[in-house]
């Protein structure tokens, strides 16, 4: 069963400094920074990364490209239409097991309510910064996560109890 990572695309631009227009020289420069980290995650991973980019204002219609022979998909929304919408309408699509990255408190509660993963973007950030220590020290062993060595059904199951606690 497939496995995706789902970027809230603009709300990480804005909540990571590496995304920032200061840092980058432009919105579009941000852009292409955070699609070529995903195209690096999803390397990393082995999962399909899609990543969604809010074009509430824009008169086009929804439109996707995709990257790397499909383990990359950018969506833009349509008029409209927010990111949110977009995630909210993947998570009832698709088969499989994701984690959602958004700091939206409102986005991360439905990611929950459909059995989703929720992750920060910070956890984004971590994930990245995984990455160059292997590429640098292939040797090294690696920094894994327990979260990264469990069965989906397990994470779901452990989710579940999560969330549960939480509510209680």
């Amino acid at each position: 069963m497939a496995e995706y990572l789902i970027l809230d695309g603009y709300n990480i631009i804005g909540a990571l400094e590496r995304y920032r227009t200061s840092a980058t020289g432009g919105l579009d420069e941000s852009r292409e920074r955070l699609v070529n980290d995903a195209l690096k995650a999803a390397g990393w991973t082995g999962r399909r990364v899609i990543v969604v980019f809010d074009a509430h204002g824009s008169p086009e219609p929804e439109r996707e490209e995709v990257r790397a022979g499909g383990a990359v998909r950018l969506i833009f929304s349509a008029r409209g239409q927010s990111a949110d919408d977009v995630i909210e309408r993947l998570l009832s699509r698709l088969e499989g097991f994701a984690t959602v990255y958004s700091g939206d408190f409102a986005l991360q509660r439905t990611v929950l309510a459909r059995g989703a993963r929720r992750a920060t973007p910070r956890e984004f950030q971590a994930l990245l910064d995984e990455l160059p220590a292997v590429t640098r020290t292939p040797e090294r062993p690696l920094r894994s996560r327990v979260v990264d060595r469990l069965s989906p059904e397990t994470s779901r199951r452990l989710e579940e109890i999560r969330r549960r606690t939480y509510e209680d």
